[in-house]
């Protein structure tokens, strides 16, 4: 009888542990079931996200230093060599007019000429452009030393003067109708003696530089001045991205 007894509580516990077994494994399938279904989602919503992020990428053309352009930011302190070989100058500064134009260069000669010369302005088709082997830039004139020297003083329309390449390199530009700007880095040049188009970006340091056409920048003149440009701060990112390695190279 005791054995019997025995026996059947035996019989029960093993029944028991199979009921509770077959729970955990119900359990932990629901459980697996959950995770599955909600990772499967989280998957989903990342995809979607990356998906967005795409179409929010602007594709925007990348343009180069064509043959024959010319960085003002370089020609600024070339050397300028008189009839005889000699340098007699340096250039200074180019004067551009609000069309664009640029028809009368600065130069500095006499003594200390890189540092305190004296300013002088001829026109800018009476010096020849030569480039050397390392492609930097030069000039040449018809003149001699104390010809150049004879020639009359520039005087500058007070700070800010941004008729001179050199005052509107650096500068920060504003939007239209905006408080967001951006800095000039640069002037191109044709050869004929035109401002084509200025070289932009969001900071001073270098990287994401962007090519603006010279005809939508409008300067205010003299001291106190400022340089507005026709756009808006969201045209920037639609700009061409500005790489200065030429096209023919």
């Amino acid at each position: 009888m005791k054995k019997l007894m025995i026996t059947a509580a035996a019989s029960a516990l093993m029944l028991g542990a199979a009921a509770c077994s077959d729970g955990d494994v119900k359990t932990s399938d629901a459980s697996y079931d959950s995770q599955t279904t909600e990772t499967a989602e989280m998957t989903d919503a990342n995809d979607t996200d990356i998906m967005m992020d795409d179409a929010d990428v602007v594709d925007v053309e990348t343009v180069y230093l064509a043959s024959g352009e010319l960085s003002a930011g370089e020609l600024i302190g070339a050397e300028v060599m008189g009839v005889d070989g000699e340098k007699i100058a340096t250039l200074d500064d180019l004067l551009i007019n609000p069309d664009g134009s640029i028809d009368t260069v600065v130069f500095r000669s006499g003594d200390f000429v890189d540092l305190i010369g004296t300013k002088g302005a001829l026109a800018y088709d009476q010096l020849d452009l030569t480039m050397t082997d390392d492609n930097e830039p030069g000039f040449t004139v018809g003149m001699t030393e104390d010809a150049i020297q004879q020639v009359a003083e520039f005087d500058q329309d007070g700070l800010n003067d941004y008729r001179l390449a050199s005052e509107m390199i650096g500068t920060q530009a504003d939007f239209l109708n905006s408080d967001e700007s951006v800095r000039i880095n640069d002037i191109i040049i044709t050869p004929e003696g035109e401002a084509k188009y200025a070289v932009v970006s969001e900071s001073a340091l270098p990287g994401d530089e962007r090519q603006l056409a010279f005809d939508r920048i409008s300067v205010e003149q003299g001291d106190g001045g400022s340089i507005v440009i026709d756009a808006s701060a969201e045209d920037f990112d639609m700009m061409p991205i500005f790489k200065y390695d030429r096209d023919d190279d």
